[in-house]
């Protein structure tokens, strides 16, 4: 079951398992300990937990576990704390008019391939419609496994910009109300 974040019964007990799913799938923070840690999750997650609430998504079984989260923005250029915290932020910002929308998902490892990502992204999608946006983008690096994933969604490349880390590529898809 889909949810806004904000609407969450617990948002405490919310916001720790988002936690708890973005170290488990987050190759770079799983190796960070104390305030760097706290630091990361925060740049890469928190920001949109609280300055964007109602622009994030979660999925909870039917027991009411939080098993997956989409992590959204449906104005990108209006983040001015994105701009500030992340690297490749302005890199992109020439397709922000096009594909003005973003986000960020991940799953539970014991609940991927079940099609909770696809249904967060597609509801995503749909309330960025609603908003009257004409796309959403997201950036991901070019060698990433996740490349089917957000093609089997309809993302298609759309830049690449390389970084001292790595090429990074954005996705786009067209939004249609």
């Amino acid at each position: 079951m889909i949810g806004e974040f904000i609407d969450q019964e617990n948002l405490v007990a919310s916001r720790s398992a988002i936690k708890e799913i973005f170290f488990l799938s987050s190759r770079s923070g799983a190796k960070l300990s104390g305030s760097e840690k706290e630091i990361f999750f925060q740049i890469w997650a928190g920001y949109y937990l609280d300055i964007l609430p109602a622009q994030t998504l979660v999925f909870k079984t039917n027991l009411g576990k939080v098993v997956g989260y989409l992590t959204g923005c449906y104005n990108s250029i209006a983040a001015l704390g994105l701009y500030k915290n992340l690297f490749y932020y302005r890199a992109f910002e020439t397709y922000y008019s096009q594909y003005p929308t973003h986000f960020h998902v991940n799953c539970h490892p014991d609940f991927r391939n079940k099609g909770i990502g696809g249904a967060l992204v597609e509801e995503f999608v749909q309330n960025s419609a609603k908003q009257g946006a004409t796309g959403v983008h997201l950036v991901t690096g070019s060698s990433a496994r996740n490349h089917r994933f957000y093609q089997s969604h309809e993302f298609y490349h759309k830049a690449t910009k390389g970084f001292s880390s790595g090429d990074l590529v954005l996705l786009g898809r067209k939004c249609s109300a």
